[in-house]
């Protein structure tokens, strides 16, 4: 008897908490599809924010983070949301204009905004004043927990570019509906990328240049193939997001929502001050690897600004036909307010 209660006694032990007759500790996996490798600073923010969330809910929630879309293209994860194929994505929302106007537009506009600054305040009014951003995210079956600040985005290219005149019959990489007539603007030919293949794009010679920021040229290696960076803002503004599934987030617990809300804020003051660093020192980085930094004059500014088309009339016209006037009017207004009053110390 004492032979068997030895033997047996371990195992009915471990039956018993495997029933459930003593209480275990949860564990619930939540996948998020990334659009970036895990490199950037943004993603080593988002790993930050995942591994927070695991402390403060003490190891009952765990966010599995998939880079370089492993879990499908970037422009699959609203619908992988819907479906709750997936639980979050880090995504931009520049991939959904049809379905999230408001919320792209910021992420579209080329030569909208100046500096990571005016980026950060110029969001967060649009999120706070305009309840129109909350309701299009909710028809959508998602809800937005942060978004991140990029750095500006240059002009980065193989060839040295100096004057307006220069960008004349060079093949840019473009996204989107307006960068494309941002770069046609300059005589430029526009050619449409995505994110993963821009590397191969300069090595193969598809591209002459390409809007991007120090920090990304670092991480994605494209100073391996161009070697010039020239300072003129063809692109500024908010980064991806990080969203959860409306159908994930009413499942998961009073606790564990509480725990991503306030992960989420502090991932949020976190992004600045990491964005602004990552420029730093990718700037030091890409001049060691000979890269050349140069200056675009403001009148050679002005002679681009003059030939692009209205890009901010355009948008309320897009958002008129859509119903979208008075949010749209709203944030156009909210947004040229704040950019002739935010500048970066």
């Amino acid at each position: 008897m004492d032979y068997v209660q030895k033997v047996l006694g371990p195992i009915l032990f471990i039956l018993v908490v495997l029933s459930g007759s003593l209480p275990l500790k949860a564990k619930t996996v939540l996948k998020m599809n990334h659009q970036f490798p895990a490199n950037t600073s943004g993603s080593k923010l988002d790993q930050w924010f995942a591994d927070q969330v695991f402390k403060l809910t003490d190891g009952e929630l765990e966010i599995r983070i998939y880079w370089s879309n492993a879990l499908g293209d970037a422009k699959e994860n609203l619908v992988l949301l819907k479906n709750n194929a997936i639980d979050l994505a880090a995504v931009s929302a520049g991939y959904f204009p049809e379905e999230l106007p408001l919320h792209s537009a910021p992420n579209a506009i080329p030569m909208g905004m100046d500096n990571v600054c005016q980026s950060r305040k110029i969001m967060e009014a649009f999120l706070k004043q305009i309840p129109d951003f909350r309701e299009e995210a909710q028809r959508n079956g998602i809800r937005s927990l942060y978004f991140h600040l990029l750095n500006p985005y240059l002009l980065v290219s193989k060839n040295p570019v100096r004057t307006f005149a220069e960008l004349n019959g060079m093949k840019i990489r473009t996204w989107g509906k307006d960068m494309p007539r941002l770069v046609n603007a300059a005589k430029a030919k526009s050619i449409t990328m995505f994110l993963p293949h821009i590397y191969d794009g300069f090595k193969f010679g598809l591209i002459d240049g390409c809007p991007f920021s120090t920090d990304l040229m670092v991480s994605y290696r494209i100073y391996e193939f161009a070697k010039h960076v020239t300072e003129v803002v063809m692109w500024e503004g908010p980064g991806w997001g990080v969203w959860i599934s409306e159908k994930t987030w009413q499942k998961t617990s009073d606790r564990h929502r509480q725990a991503l809300i306030s992960v989420a804020e502090l991932a949020r003051a976190k992004s600045f001050e990491n964005t602004k660093e990552a420029d730093r020192q990718a700037r030091i980085f890409l001049k060691q690897q000979g890269v050349t930094f140069h200056p675009f004059p403001d009148s050679e500014l002005k002679k681009w600004q003059d030939a692009n088309p209205d890009f901010f009339n355009d948008m309320q016209k897009q958002f008129n036909q859509t119903g979208l006037q008075d949010p749209g009017r709203k944030m156009i207004g909210l947004w040229k307010k704040l950019r002739s009053e935010v500048e970066c110390p």
